[in-house]
């Protein structure tokens, strides 16, 4: 099973700049809403881009952004139909997806392929803002819906055990539930309170009727327990429906086991079943008796890419990090003199100083802990290097500079989206040498394509000049060697049908300069070239 979807890049980048710009007017004119409230002209401006935009995602093909550009113009629609009274939750609501839109934009681009899940969390949000009832989580994979099927459970079923324990087990299964909502971080210990509830009445009632229902029950309560699902809106309504039944079988006693929404319920659950990766026996036997395909994407791989797209903008990390190359660059010359003469003045210790702590201020601010403690840490060694009794040996010049070389690296995978903050906060010295090893080689194959893109430019001027001049080979008698020169690095790259084309070009010059006999098919000729060129 997967999640990914196919997506149409080049039509993207046909308008992506557009779309830009339509979904930044949409924000502009609601902020400009919220500062002028009795303007109702800026709200209905951004519900005619939140709905221009949402036309332009369904004539993309991408389900997800357009579905969410819908709801937000939806929700907009009734703060404007209002005369532009909300409340704040509605107001931020709107305004945190606005921010959510752009970033899905720019993870499409990036990814090359569209992950529709990412967005139901904030679909969900605006719906709920709305008062209308959760998508679920499914919706967007209309084809993914696992077979419905009843399990026979062997047993006999204690009925009445199970309705005299159902009140204390249903009380537990809401501690542990309340508790788990209201936590900010995970507290493995109310997961195990709603564990044991529903693992108590599925053992009960094992063999009746209702069985199926409270098996699967147990099962998402236990990837919820051992954290291999997110706890989203989703999945607490998920919960709260397992509340009902308990709360069924207290209030009816046995006409209460049988579950009104018992259909989508097992959706609900069978969906997310087949996201977790655990590893239970209980898991496992759920999937094969359902015949659930494992996604290739599982829940926490979803949580992973909605950090890194939730995380600082392209933008935002370019600026960033192009400040921060320009001062980690200073520092590396500073310390290469030092590392040469064996002594660093103090005039270059103190700017090597003030440098450390105001890259590392800066790392902090963009959440990159680790980075910052380490660059907070030679900072504290580097000040060491005043004292006049401290030889400063060579080592702690390249250790200095080795840190900034990791720094700059991770910046530079950060910025291209290959690794997270999460990993470059937790990253160990084997992950720290494979970030610095992958920028150098990012950085090279960006110095090979920058030479290759500039040799194709001046083979098409110097065939330009070529036609004008009424065809002087003189001007083209260079361009086989150019061109086999360009090939050479994109065969290194891996490239090689570039290259195979780049060779054909070179072998077509050599020729066409020895042809004295072109004729009229010159032009056409040339023209494919520049063709394959471009």
């Amino acid at each position: 099973m997967t999640l990914d979807v196919a997506i149409n890049l080049n039509s993207l980048k046909m308008i992506n700049e557009e779309l830009e710009t339509c979904i930044a007017q949409a924000t502009s004119e609601f902020e400009t809403f919220l500062a002028e409230r009795s303007d109702s002209t800026h709200i209905d401006l951004s519900i005619a881009a939140m709905t221009q935009i949402a036309g332009t995602f369904r004539m993309l093909q991408y389900p997800g952004a357009a579905l969410l550009s819908d709801e937000l113009a939806s929700l907009a629609s009734t703060v404007a139909a209002n005369d532009g009274k909300a409340s704040d939750y509605i107001l931020n609501t709107i305004t945190h997806n606005l921010f959510v839109l752009p970033r899905y934009l720019e993870f499409l681009t990036i990814r090359q392929s569209g992950l529709p899940i990412l967005l139901m969390p904030y679909i969900n949000e605006l719906r709920i803002a709305r008062k209308e009832p959760l998508l679920p989580e499914y919706y967007l994979y209309p084809s993914l819906k696992p077979r419905e099927i009843v399990s026979i459970v062997e047993g006999n079923p204690k009925i009445e055990d199970a309705i005299t324990a159902s009140p204390r087990l249903r009380h537990m299964f809401q501690v542990g539930f309340l508790g788990l909502i209201s936590e900010k971080t995970f507290n493995p210990y109310f997961g195990e309170l709603m564990l044991r509830a529903v693992s108590r009445i599925n053992t009960l009632l094992a063999g009746h009727d209702s069985s199926e229902l409270w098996r699967l029950a147990t099962g998402f309560v236990c990837c919820l327990s051992n954290q291999s699902l997110e706890l989203t809106l989703n999945r607490k309504r998920t919960l709260g429906a397992i509340e009902k039944m308990f709360r069924q079988i207290v209030s009816k006693g046995e006409a209460g086991l049988v579950l009104d929404n018992a259909s989508a319920f097992k959706q609900d659950v069978l969906f997310a079943l087949s996201l977790s990766a655990c590893k239970e026996p209980l898991i496992a036997d759920i999937k094969r008796i359902y015949d659930l395909s494992s996604s290739e994407i599982s829940d926490q791989n979803i949580t992973e890419e909605r950090v890194k797209m939730y995380g600082p903008s392209i933008n935002t990390m370019e600026s960033v990090v192009k400040v921060i190359k320009e001062e980690i660059s200073f520092a590396k010359d500073i310390l290469e003199i030092a590392s040469q003469n064996q002594e660093i003045q103090s005039d270059d210790l103190k700017s090597l100083l003030d440098i450390f702590i105001r890259i590392a201020d800066t790392l902090s601010m963009l959440n990159l802990s680790g980075p910052s403690n380490m660059l907070r840490e030679q900072h504290a060694l580097i000040s060491t290097w005043c004292d006049p009794d401290v030889t400063v040996e060579r080592e702690s010049y390249l250790s200095a500079a080795d840190d900034l070389l990791y720094i700059e690296g991770a910046l530079s995978s950060l910025e291209r989206r290959e690794v997270t903050v999460i990993d470059i906060n937790n990253a160990d010295e084997k992950m720290r040498l494979h970030i610095i090893s992958n920028s150098q080689l990012a950085e090279a194959k960006r110095v090979v394509l920058d030479e290759a893109q500039a040799g194709i430019s001046l083979s098409k001027r110097a065939i330009s000049s070529y036609v004008e001049s009424n065809f002087d080979s003189g001007h083209i008698a260079n361009i086989a060697v150019t061109l086999n020169g360009i090939r050479g690095g994109l065969r290194v790259l891996g490239y090689d049908r570039a290259a195979a084309i780049l060779h054909n070009c070179s072998r077509f010059i050599d020729n066409h300069i020895h042809d004295k006999n072109g004729g009229e098919q010159r032009h056409q000729l040339l023209e494919t070239l520049a063709d394959a060129l471009i």
